[in-house]
């Protein structure tokens, strides 16, 4: 298999440790182990791991996923910075970019929109996937357009999807319904403004207040769990309620959760919606302790707790 990816110009590695590759540093190997960083690599390493029927799965920048402690048994093609194109308020981006240095990109280049989401961990195509947000916007409300292949049928050539067709809502696209769909680059509609250094400023301040808020002294994947969508039927808990949601946090911290640890993996004194890798953590131990919180919140709450973690190699 190695060799056929040689053919195609493309470096191929064995038994990677995939724990390495994510912020939360857990998961076993990957069987196959590939970076690209355009359009053109990507398309070959997807058509090829097809062609050899190997099971493949995209990796961005690892920070919304957990990793089986058995790995992957395929191809990991893990996504690199590629180009950034500015075409008058149309800035064309390809999906492995870093998206907290893409968005510092647009501000520093004089255009406004994105930098609500400067300090969201991850990759431009992990934004557009689950249509990364805070302060109640999104990375789907500023998109023309975004070109995919469908891995499913790649007689067909890549196509463009207008913003429409992308099925944005919170923290939902149309690409966690159809995962054959993989998402090559992505065009960004802008606004320019002339204030961009005061903005880099509000950037920095807003890392540093975010920063005070969230547990990073421990690995983690970042918040577990969606925030709820508040609706009359929660109206007990009305007080809790910020912006038309409420903090998944709140109930997992009114459970009297904070603190509690399975193996490895512990709910955060500091944040309660962020599960920690405190030293040896397994992903069994992190699954388990995910199903334990979503039990007790639904058990005291009546809620249903909806994760947020990504979940790659499980049986």
């Amino acid at each position: 298999m190695i060799n056929e990816f040689k053919k195609i110009g493309l470096m191929v590695q064995k038994n990677v440790a995939l724990k390495d590759w994510t912020t939360f540093k857990i998961g076993g190997p990957a069987k196959y182990f590939v970076k690209v960083s355009d359009k053109d690599g990507l398309l070959k390493a997807i058509q090829t791991a097809v062609k050899l029927k190997v099971p493949f799965f995209i990796l961005g920048g690892g920070s919304n996923v957990l990793i089986a402690d058995s790995g992957f048994d395929g191809l990991v093609i893990k996504l690199e910075e590629g180009a950034v194109e500015f075409d008058g308020n149309k800035i064309k981006v390809f999906s492995g970019n870093n998206w907290p240095r893409f968005v510092r990109q647009t501000v520093e280049a004089g255009f406004s929109g994105l930098e609500f989401g400067a300090n969201i961990p991850g990759t431009v195509g992990g934004a557009i996937f689950g249509n990364a947000g805070a302060y109640g916007k999104g990375a789907g409300d500023f998109v023309e357009s975004v070109e995919i292949i469908d891995a499913s049928d790649l007689a067909c050539p890549p196509r463009i999807l207008n913003q429409t067709q992308c099925g944005f809502a919170y923290r939902e696209s149309i690409f966690k319904k159809n995962k054959n769909w993989i998402i090559i680059e992505v065009i960004f509609e802008l606004e320019k403004d002339d204030r961009a250094p005061s903005k880099l400023v509000q950037i920095k301040n807003e890392y540093n207040t975010r920063c005070a808020k969230q547990p990073l002294d421990f690995s983690s994947a970042g918040c577990s769990f969606k925030n709820v969508i508040y609706h009359d039927g929660l109206g007990q808990f009305k007080n809790w309620a910020q912006n038309g949601k409420i903090p998944a946090a709140k109930f997992i911290e009114e459970a009297g959760l904070k603190g509690k640890k399975i193996g490895g993996a512990i709910v955060s004194d500091k944040h309660a919606n962020f599960i920690l890798n405190i030293g040896e953590a397994t992903a069994d131990d992190v699954v388990q302790l995910i199903d334990f919180v979503k039990k007790t919140v639904s058990d005291k709450f009546r809620v249903e707790l909806e994760e947020e973690v990504q979940k790659v190699g499980f049986k």
